[in-house]
């Protein structure tokens, strides 16, 4: 048969098991920045630099706005654009959209920054974090105030979710506070 490739069903079956049961706590390498030079495209703010008491402009209705524009997109382990997102993607370009504030585009790493809260004091904009099967942090979300989240689901895309949800709630391993 013409273009016929042995073997290549299971590879894509395989890989796309491997995609799934990772998680989406990809990584993406970042640097500390020179104070000369200012952060450029490809450098990120690192957690030594974060200072979440800058007043950074984070207008919640724009906020708002930006997260209701993702809604809807694909989610993609290790996406980074309207095409497909994970969730730690997702996290990076709303801020990145609201307040030119560049992330890591990693779960593990963006839990280093901020300062963690109370989940009865969280508030608008606040990171939400989740654990998975093993116990790691695995999955991040952007609070919205009165138990609502939106983050980017393996299965469903960027949506909306709620904490009292019985699958988030227990799995919700702290809140953190970026901004001020």
């Amino acid at each position: 048969m013409k273009g016929y490739r042995p073997g290549f069903g299971l590879s894509v079956v395989f890989t796309s098991a491997v995609l799934f049961f990772s998680g989406c706590a990809s990584s993406v390498k970042y640097t500390r920045d020179s104070p000369q030079t200012g952060t450029t495209s490809k450098q990120y703010l690192v957690p030594r630099d974060w200072d979440y008491r800058k007043n950074y402009q984070i207008p919640q209705s724009r906020l708002s706005s930006v997260i209701a524009s993702y809604i809807g997109t694909p989610y993609r382990y290790g996406g980074m654009s309207r095409k497909g997102v994970d969730c730690s993607g997702f996290v990076c370009l709303v801020f990145r959209d609201v307040s030119r504030v560049k992330l890591p585009h990693s779960t593990r790493k963006l839990r280093k920054y901020g300062r963690v809260v109370p989940v009865q004091q969280a508030r608008h904009g606040d990171l939400v974090f989740f654990k998975g099967s093993r116990g790691v942090v695995d999955h991040v979300g952007i609070f919205l105030g009165e138990g609502r989240f939106a983050h980017a689901s393996s299965s469903k895309g960027v949506i909306y979710s709620n904490l009292s949800e019985k699958y988030y709630s227990q799995r919700l391993l702290e809140v953190r506070r970026l901004f001020k």
